[in-house]
């Protein structure tokens, strides 16, 4: 009761403060990417405007109230309160508010998206992809397609939708606005297009950071012209396509295509978000540990094809709230690692037997498949295995908390706080 009291206080603040200033409004919402497509997003949009994107993950009925009022992130209890009141009247009466606000929009249930841009209505909606993800709550990829889809049906007609040309789904969104659209994407068709996306890669050696010397490049071709692009630390399509999108917002509110395209490489690495890391014996590690999703995993492994190392080493843990996806979806990323040709597969988790039973029915030796209950008794063995210029991806969804993983492989852990997902006290403390 008392939680949802406190939501109910949260929405009328937030709509009081959003009534009083009456800034602009990006919502991103889609089924992967959201996070790093907010980062895109506001790193073109701060060249021009005062900006305030939603802090970490912030995108659900508690957390977009909260970005609204600039709360940060990591506090709980008496000091969740004491700031949520604090920041509400600094908020409402300051002259200094933010032209813009970024902010994600998620959904685990049927609801969610209406609910938020009721809170907030958009001015601008992205959608970045649909994909199976949630389907527990959802049933099916059409209802999460419904629901997605919300965001651009609150649109008003002088609104901007930002979609995904190379998403059918997203794409059909586009008969819900009789406003302005642009679309992103790879495809011929797209307004904004990436073309020639390859990962980059300094060659090992004794001053060699993973963080710094792995990165994408591609070209964006808008308008008729072309514009370079080059970023470190971010890696593969789908960073590809939230450059793309962050690109897309800035033009379209009148931004120059050259100064979007040089704002693009302003754009940090989210943690747990296909982050590259330096890891133990002179190895990468691919730290996709913020969540995972049948397509979102897939990707990853791509990503991992495309890295140079002397080996590849792909850590899967268990995808959730699939429902009756779960055993489906696992025995196709077994099939997957196999024919991206990963070189050692290391699962973790009960659901994760799918991928290894798979992996192995379709031609994976046996030796070379290694499975694990949890986390913890999966990180001694995958040192030991580890090699110089290995490169290894580390997947599985937030539940499993694959990032433990990644804290004990890398080689500074005394970053962890700043490079690694869940690192707050909050997420220290041992289940009850």
């Amino acid at each position: 009761m008392l939680k949802y009291f406190f939501q109910f206080v949260l929405k009328l603040m937030a709509r009081a403060v959003l009534s009083r200033h009456r800034p602009r409004v990006v919502g991103i919402t889609g089924s992967m990417g959201k996070t790093t497509t907010k980062q895109a997003v506001a790193a073109v949009l701060q060249t021009r405007f005062s900006v305030r994107a939603s802090s970490g993950n912030f995108n659900n009925e508690i957390g977009l109230p909260l970005s609204v009022l600039g709360v940060s992130s990591g506090l709980s209890g008496f000091s969740l309160g004491a700031s949520v009141f604090l920041n509400f009247f600094r908020s409402f009466f300051t002259s200094q508010y933010p032209e813009m606000l970024v902010l994600e929009m998620g959904a685990d249930k049927v609801g969610d998206i209406a609910y938020l841009t009721r809170i907030a209505p958009p001015h601008i909606g992205l959608v970045t992809r649909v994909a199976e993800a949630h389907t527990q709550n959802f049933g099916d990829v059409e209802t999460i397609q419904k629901e997605k889809a919300k965001i651009v049906s609150a649109l008003s007609h002088s609104g901007l939708a930002v979609l995904n040309a190379d998403d059918a789904r997203v794409m059909a969104m586009s008969q819900l606005h009789k406003g302005k659209i642009i679309t992103f994407g790879l495809s011929e068709g797209a307004d904004v297009r990436a073309m020639g996306a390859e990962v980059t890669q300094r060659l090992f050696g004794p001053e060699f950071r993973a963080e710094a010397d792995l990165g994408t490049k591609f070209m964006i071709r808008y308008n008729g012209a072309s514009y370079r692009v080059e970023v470190s630390g971010l890696l593969g399509l789908p960073q590809v396509y939230a450059l793309l999108a962050g690109f897309a917002a800035g033009v379209s509110l009148g931004i120059g295509p050259k100064h979007c395209a040089e704002a693009l490489i302003r754009v940090a690495p989210v943690p747990g978000r296909l982050r590259p890391i330096s890891g133990i014996k002179n190895t990468i590690v691919l730290d996709d540990t913020y969540n995972s999703s049948p397509d979102a995993a897939v990707e990853a492994l791509k990503v991992l094809k495309q890295v140079r190392a002397r080996r590849r080493l792909a850590v899967l843990g268990d995808m959730l709230e699939l429902g009756a996806q779960t055993e489906t979806a696992h025995r196709h990323l077994g099939r997957i690692a196999r024919d991206l040709g990963v070189d050692l597969l290391f699962t973790v988790g009960e659901r994760a037997r799918f991928i290894a039973e798979e992996a192995w029915l379709s031609g994976f030796a046996k030796s070379k498949i290694f499975e694990f209950e949890t986390t913890e008794d999966a990180a001694i063995p995958l040192q030991n295995k580890l090699a110089e210029a290995d490169a290894v991806l580390i997947k599985g969804s937030q539940g499993v908390r694959m990032e433990k993983i990644v804290l004990e492989i890398m080689a500074h852990p005394q970053d962890a706080s700043e490079l690694l997902c869940r690192q707050e006290p909050k997420w220290q403390k041992p289940p009850k």
